[in-house]
């Protein structure tokens, strides 16, 4: 019995490493050429109604998204993620910088974005501004948004993009990540990062 349980875990942690070297070959040929022709600076208003701009968070790995506080799935599964990420960082944690950028600024205030963050740990910042100064950041990215449902009313849904980006102490993206992959496989590209800084 204990010869098949220790088979077993074997086969477990085969899995567990290969499904891992695939998600992360598959980041590397799915997005290389994306990430040449992304990013930049931007300015956005913030949850407490400041301005903050990529630049500030210069000698930071920056974990950026594009959401909304009314997502019903993929959202919080990210956040979520990030604290995963976060808390494997350990004492590393204090040089990463969380962005949430939503993509709902009709409904996303600073007042909203605030009362939605207080429901996640570590420093998250959630930014915000008019429908054109998030235009102008989701084209920067490479990224996309479209409303389902009535805008007229307070039930409409949005689509948009669920990549989680890797931004490194200089402001450049480094790596976008798709949304699913495991937390381990970002924590070892953001330790890379930061031993790269320290160096």
């Amino acid at each position: 019995v204990s010869i098949f349980s220790i088979t077993i875990n074997s086969m477990r942690k085969i899995i567990r490493y290969t499904t891992l070297l695939i998600c992360i070959g598959f980041l590397v040929q799915g997005t290389a050429k994306d990430i040449e022709t992304v990013g930049g600076d931007f300015s956005l208003t913030t949850h407490m109604n400041s301005t903050y701009s990529l630049s500030d968070s210069r000698g930071k790995v920056v974990l950026l998204f594009f959401g909304f506080t009314h997502c019903p799935d993929v959202c919080p599964m990210t956040l979520s993620t990030i604290q995963v990420i976060l808390d494997q960082l350990g004492g590393q944690a204090t040089q990463v910088q969380p962005l949430l950028i939503t993509v709902d600024p009709k409904r996303d205030t600073p007042e909203i974005l605030n009362n939605y963050l207080r429901w996640f740990g570590y420093n998250f910042i959630g930014l915000t501004g008019t429908t054109e100064e998030v235009n102008k950041v989701v084209t920067q990215y490479g990224g996309f948004y479209s409303y389902e449902g009535d805008t007229g009313s307070t039930a409409y849904n949005v689509d948009h993009t669920s990549n989680l980006y890797i931004i490194d102490t200089n402001g450049v993206v480094t790596n976008i990540m798709p949304f699913g992959l495991p937390p381990q496989a970002i924590v070892e590209f953001v330790e890379k990062l930061l031993s790269e800084h320290s160096s």
